[in-house]
């Protein structure tokens, strides 16, 4: 649809579950997640034909695909029998790598010149935000008393967006917050009350 809501176009029409959209670097499709194979994997339309292409096939799970701007790698969360890992795909070479491997690791999100993959860290409760790069690993967001997911960098690469929460699942109260990418750690809070705020996404 348009940014104002209105000319909403239907891309997908299966029987099965498609869910969770994340716009392709050309902005000509879309990568997402689908049951049509009988469990979640992630597939590719493009908005002009409609035509639908299969990219992952695993053991596990593929759920909550991200992609790079540059247009060469796509990451998603493998959901396995004990938990999830986040799987980074070469789409250029079909090459597959895991990242963040210590503890359960969700909701990737690249930053804007690709260098570095953000994540939810599961190893322990509450989640945390972590990222990594070629050669080093950091922690964003690790707040004893809240829960950190969906992060999301600003077009300029200076912010990541992102959700807390006191709880996760039962008991939960999501609010969206800020921190700066250069010298994480600091929350600011950017909407509070009763109510889910969640799934952050920067305006280009």
């Amino acid at each position: 649809m348009q940014a104002d809501g209105s000319g909403a176009t239907r891309l997908t029409d299966h029987p099965s579950p498609d869910q969770d959209p994340a716009w392709a670097s050309d902005g000509k499709s879309l990568f997402f997640t689908s049951e049509r194979a009988g469990r979640g994997e992630i597939y590719r339309v493009w908005i002009e034909t409609r035509k639908v292409d299969r990219v992952t096939t695993g053991l596990s799970r593929a759920i909550m695909p991200a992609a790079s701007r540059d247009g060469r790698y796509m990451a998603y969360a493998a959901q396995l029998i004990m938990g999830f890992r986040v799987q980074l795909l070469d789409l250029q070479t079909g090459k597959e790598r895991t990242v963040g491997t210590s503890g359960g690791a969700c909701r990737p999100a690249f930053s804007p010149d690709t260098q570095e993959l953000a994540f939810v860290h599961l190893d322990a409760e509450p989640s945390r935000l972590e990222a990594v790069t070629e050669k080093s690993r950091r922690t964003l967001i690790a707040d004893g008393r809240l829960w950190s997911y969906y992060p999301d960098y600003s077009p300029d690469g200076r912010f990541i967006a992102f959700s807390v929460s006191p709880e996760h699942h039962r008991g939960e109260d999501w609010d969206l917050a800020i921190t700066d990418a250069t010298k994480p750690g600091a929350i600011t809070r950017l909407t509070s009350g009763p109510g889910n705020d969640r799934v952050p996404h920067w305006k280009k």
